[in-house]
């Protein structure tokens, strides 16, 4: 068996590659949308480097408190072989989205209490928000389960 600190280690290592996979793959989607002009060219896109940082920073906060949310799991599950490996699979990519959700009607809700309108929230900017967190959970967690049933493997095949 992998032992519980591997397992955590195991996925916090899984997020932080499935944050930067999907962070790179956003790029260089967005890239290729601008350079083939599938965006609309009458606008010009800009990035600064600050915003870019701040978003960075954003998503990783979020995905260290989804991984906070996901270590009971973590520590729980131990056999992941036949049709487990897919249901903890589709488990795990639910997560992201399912905590962005919470944190959009959380934030729904203060920012228009009291008031009819909020001039720093877009609501436009959920969709994409949950698409990079359904994303970000799908590709942590496949690597996760991949790196886990590898480690399980190796475990297996020391003790013999």
């Amino acid at each position: 068996m992998v032992a519980w600190w591997k397992r955590i280690l195991l996925s916090l290592l899984s997020v932080v590659v499935g944050t930067i996979v999907c962070l790179l793959g956003a790029e260089i989607v967005l890239w290729i949308a601008v350079k083939t002009h599938l965006v609309s060219s009458s606008h010009s896109v800009s990035f600064h480097s600050s915003e870019l940082l701040i978003t960075i920073g954003v998503i990783v906060a979020f995905c260290v408190i989804a991984w906070i949310f996901s270590v009971p799991v973590v520590l729980i599950v131990r056999n992941i072989r036949g049709w487990r490996f897919w249901f903890y699979w589709v488990l795990g990519s639910c997560i992201g989205p399912a905590l962005m959700l919470v944190l959009c009607a959380v934030i729904l809700m203060v920012a228009f209490r009291g008031r009819g309108n909020a001039i720093w929230y877009s609501p436009t900017l959920e969709t994409p928000l949950i698409y990079i967190a359904a994303a970000i959970s799908s590709v942590s967690s496949l690597l996760y389960l991949w790196s886990l049933r590898r480690s399980q493997a190796a475990a297996i095949k020391k003790s013999r």
